[in-house]
């Protein structure tokens, strides 16, 4: 297959499918709490299609009763509470699923419920005392008639396919404006906290997941042995002979057991001939490095990147533990790079982000290695490793959006937690109209931002290279 056609395909599905988990974490988490979704959509609008409407409820006087899938209520739901209506249900396992509903107008514009029943006489309701202008059809058997005040109406979710296939989107009910009963702003803070988590918490589960298959794939990081990943040009490491994937097992007469051992060890011997004993193929090698107390501010000591040996999983369930640590490790990298750029740990145009036509060009270089190694590794060399490229970048790219997602920026989750934090700290809430003109303003403010940045990596994409 052609790789290049591989690789957009990737692109796309990874792309979109992360936004589009994103969304739906914001979803379940929302049903689960009964705020109300008026729309989950697929891509972005113009609508294409809508595929269904999910199962709503409404109240009736006193009576409850289930909006069956794909029922299109024939009113405004917005604006139907509080007016009368007359229902037909259905009974099914105990509760009353809607069959048909109209508005019960009657011809001064005032309900007015059936006379009171005597407890013998409650086979048929009794006549309504001024003609309705609506008249229900006849009733068929089994049907059970439901008259009274609308309270509540939740007309259930929309399911739409749309145009743009980026991602999608959700459209939640009074996300905004806490007057809106069963809306999001009308429900406790900590709720809506919830449901604003809820997408990054998903996108950081999916890293897990792909975490899981990556490991299953390469093996299990053993924790306590530690090994060269990578040896800079020109630096001791280099120069005393250690190679990429020697396992140091012992340094300056000590057990190495971590690599905060080692750090330790190393320490103590800058400029001073540090012994060390490695393994390589299995077999035990003496070196002698000199660990530098100047080094670049990219370096350490002896100028080695410092990785983990791998051990085959004995099942997909082993590598669950090793996901988790490894995406709270990924996490706290991320998170430590403004900091490390500030301390001059590393260069800032090696801290880059990268847009989609970055993106899109790694994904093209990661598929065609990663095609290319399993090629090799079953004909040519069967003893070639294959690389797993494009998972490294899947991985990546869910963790990123996940904590850009929670950073407190206004228009972001992250910016929606911050602002619903004072009213927990103090019971006072920002005003909700302070609120949705701020993350107005900083939505625009952030699409403008956007745009210019990825103009910006369409026309001078950054230049990755793949190990």
């Amino acid at each position: 297959m052609n790789t290049g056609l591989l690789g957009g395909i990737i692109f796309v599905v990874v792309f979109a499918g992360s936004i589009l988990l994103h969304e739906l974490g914001h979803f379940i988490v929302a049903r689960l709490l009964h705020i109300e979704v008026e729309e989950f959509g697929i891509g972005f609008p113009p609508r294409l299609a809508r595929l269904w409407r999910g199962k709503g409820s409404l109240v009736i006087g006193k009576k409850s009763l289930i909006i069956p899938y794909n029922f299109d209520l024939p009113f405004d739901p917005n604006t139907a509470v509080p007016h009368a209506f007359t229902a037909t249900a259905t009974s099914v396992r105990g509760k009353l699923v809607l069959n048909t509903i109209a508005f019960a107008a009657l011809e001064d514009g005032q309900y007015r419920p059936a006379p009171a029943k005597k407890q013998e006489e409650e086979k048929e309701p009794a006549p309504q005392p001024v003609r309705a202008l609506f008249k229900p059809k006849p009733r068929q058997p089994g049907e059970i008639l439901v008259e009274g005040i609308l309270h509540e109406v939740r007309p259930g979710t929309e399911f739409t396919m749309n145009f743009i296939p980026l991602g999608g989107f959700n459209k939640i009910k009074g996300e905004d404006d806490p007057s809106v009963p069963g809306g999001m702003a009308s429900a406790n803070p900590w709720k809506r906290i919830a449901v604003m988590l809820a997408g990054a918490a998903t996108n950081l589960l999916t890293a897990v997941l792909v975490f899981t298959i990556y490991f299953s794939q390469i093996g299990i990081p053993d924790q306590n042995s530690v090994a060269v990943a990578f040896v800079d040009s020109g630096s001791p490491a280099e120069l005393s002979g250690l190679k990429i994937n020697d396992i140091i097992l012992v340094a300056g007469g000590v057990h190495v057991t971590s690599y905060g051992k080692l750090v330790e060890i190393t320490q103590t011997h800058l400029d001073k001939p540090m012994p060390l004993v490695v393994l390589r193929d299995g077999q035990p090698v003496e070196i002698t490095v000199t660990p530098r107390s100047v080094h670049p501010a990219s370096q350490g000591a002896m100028g080695i990147a410092i990785g983990q040996p791998l051990n085959p999983s004995k099942s997909w369930f082993a590598t669950i533990p090793f996901s988790f640590s490894a995406t709270g490790d990924y996490i706290n990298n991320l998170l430590a790079l403004p900091g490390r750029i500030i301390a001059g740990a590393i260069k800032p145009q090696e801290a880059q982000l990268a847009g989609p036509r970055t993106i899109w060009n790694l994904f093209q270089t990661a598929v065609a290695r990663d095609v290319a190694s399993r090629e090799t590794s079953t004909t040519d060399q069967p003893s070639t490793k294959p690389t797993n490229y494009t998972l490294s970048i899947i991985i990546s790219l869910t963790i990123s959006l996940g904590v850009v997602n929670l950073l407190p920026i206004p228009a972001l989750d992250g910016g929606r937690i911050f602002m619903t934090l004072p009213e927990i700290i103090f019971r006072r809430r920002i005003p909700a109209k302070f609120q949705a003109a701020i993350n107005s303003i900083s939505f625009l403010i952030l699409i403008v931002l956007l745009g210019m940045f990825y103009i910006k990596d369409i026309i001078s994409p950054l230049s990755i290279t793949l190990p």
